[in-house]
């Protein structure tokens, strides 16, 4: 009997799920918000080997779909400076 793991992580608005099967192998499936259609599998080619760079081709494929990233706000905490 086999055991696997599975985690879900929150980026962009989407769930990243981390499915990790030991030696038998890992995958990375993309649930994006209902409105942006249906769920899908990361694909792998020469360069994704471990479950880390199915990660960072999973977050590479978001941010293509999302745009760039918006710029962190500035707070009002800020004093004037004379």
């Amino acid at each position: 009997m086999a055991l696997s793991v599975v985690q879900f992580r929150d980026y962009r608005r989407h769930q990243i799920e981390l499915l990790d099967h030991g030696k038998a192998g890992c995958s990375v499936i993309i649930h994006p918000p209902r409105s942006m259609g249906a769920p899908r599998e990361v694909t792998r080619d020469s360069t994704t080997v471990t479950l880390s760079d199915l990660v960072h081709r999973a977050k590479a494929e978001i941010d293509a779909v999302m745009g760039p990233k918006p710029l962190p706000r500035m707070g009002f905490n800020r004093r004037p400076s004379y």
